[in-house]
């Protein structure tokens, strides 16, 4: 095989992913929907779409008036949940319910804020309660279920008050701060190794505005005995990351990003580098948990002083440059699709640049069958740092050098069918 067509090889099968997702729709999974499937007892069919942070058994366990199926194709119900961070504040929810077969064209989005100071456990009842309003005008349209049904208000403010969240005292002004740490270590007779960790951030996140600040620092030792000889890895990775973005309109942001990094693995003893970015989203703002398409372009410099010197003969070095990104992001009934191009340059030599393209896929074709695409793959050509000095074997086995590459590439691939009973398992915690 040549190695030289693999990178033209790989581009090729990522464009050609990209290019052909969107093809795929709701329309199209439609056409291979058995109409004819329905659950085994007749009540109201739900599929739970969730997201990783989500706790699905404990909503099965909370809801157990519906049944719940394995594939989309058999619902009645698609409850999709999306969520979002928000700075260190907390994470928003956004919990779509779609209606399918006799509720198609009944949907309804509710919306859930966890703060950061919740347990798992409060947020777990919070997103769960609102899945309860939302399938109330659904269950009410099953024979039978009307007499099971109970719905409460609470009304503990008064109604004549006019109380807007974001005009409430708070002492902190909608800043959340927090210090973390921690560490690992391991020994063997002959291998041992030891690793810390600690840092401090600082979030602000309103409508108008995220702020960040973030200082952080790495470190990890590692000793190897291999022929009566000890082998010492140290490395350290410490830095500083923050950013400044204003909310200009629906569609429109703007921004300025600070970073500092201090790292043995890239050969740089102190960098900082600033720079002001601007983006443009084709879809509002508050659609981006469900779809969004992204234009950002950033110009900025950089200082670089560099542990040894590099292959450019530089000890030290002022870099300016600029970045161009395109990132596409969908959730929707038929599954998932994040893709995204990203291309930099620098100035002072316009052969030193690097395009970054990815991939994630997770669709649902038809009932039981999944395919999950996975790609990433980088053209690198801006590599200043790398040391001039040849590295030894023991450094490169090791990894404690950032070493030349001309392009990097990782991915997978996964299909996945399922059959059986069209009912979802029931939430059983025993052994």
């Amino acid at each position: 095989m040549n190695l030289r067509t693999i990178p033209e090889k790989i581009i090729t099968f990522i464009v050609i992913i990209f290019i052909s997702t969107p093809l795929l729709s709701n329309n199209c999974t439609k056409l291979m929907r058995d109409e004819n499937s329905e659950p085994s007892n007749n009540g109201l069919a739900v599929y739970l779409d969730m997201g990783r942070r989500v706790d699905e058994d404990y909503i099965r366990q909370e809801i157990p008036v519906v049944d719940y199926v394995r594939d989309r194709e058999l619902a009645d119900v698609h409850i999709m949940i999306t969520s979002h961070s928000s700075g260190r504040a907390g994470r928003n929810y956004v919990i779509s319910i779609i209606g399918e077969r006799q509720f198609e064209g009944m949907n309804n989005d509710l919306f859930y804020w966890a703060s950061s100071t919740e347990s798992r456990h409060e947020t777990r009842e919070g997103y769960t309660q609102k899945i309860k309003i939302g399938l109330a005008p659904y269950l009410s349209n099953i024979e039978g279920m009307q007499e099971i049904i109970n719905l409460e208000y609470k009304v503990d403010i008064d109604p004549d008050e006019d109380i807007d969240p974001e005009e409430a005292e708070d002492p902190w002004k909608r800043w959340i701060f927090e210090v973390y740490g921690g560490g690992n270590f391991s020994w063997e007779e002959t291998r041992s190794s030891i690793s810390f960790r600690y840092g401090f951030y600082a979030d602000k996140v309103t409508k108008d505005w995220k702020i960040r600040a973030r200082p952080y620092f790495n470190y990890s030792e590692d000793e190897y005995l291999i022929n009566d000889t000890t082998v010492t890895r140290i490395s350290h990775r410490d830095g500083f990351d923050g950013y400044l973005i204003k909310s200009l309109t629906d569609h429109w942001s703007a921004g300025v990003f600070i970073d500092m990094l201090s790292s043995t693995y890239h050969n740089m003893d102190f960098q900082i580098e600033a720079a002001p970015a601007i983006e443009f989203s084709l879809f509002p703002y508050e659609e981006a948990t469900r779809r969004s398409i992204t234009f950002a372009y950033g110009v900025g410099g950089s200082y670089n002083d560099y542990i040894e010197e590099t292959i450019f003969e530089k000890t030290e070095e002022t870099l300016w440059g600029h970045r161009l990104e395109m990132s596409a992001n969908y959730r929707q009934t038929w599954g998932r699709v994040r893709a995204g191009v990203t291309g930099f340059q620098h100035f002072h030599d316009l052969r030193s640049n690097r395009l970054e393209m990815y991939t994630r896929i997770n669709l649902l074709l038809f009932e039981g069958f999944s395919l999950s695409v996975r790609g990433n793959f980088d053209l690198i050509n801006d590599l200043v740092a790398i040391p001039r000095e040849e590295l030894s074997e023991h450094e490169i086995l090791l990894e404690q050098r950032r070493r030349a590459t001309d392009y990097q590439f990782s991915g997978s691939i996964n299909l996945s069918y399922t059959f059986g009973s069209d009912l979802a398992g029931e939430y059983n915690p025993r052994l």
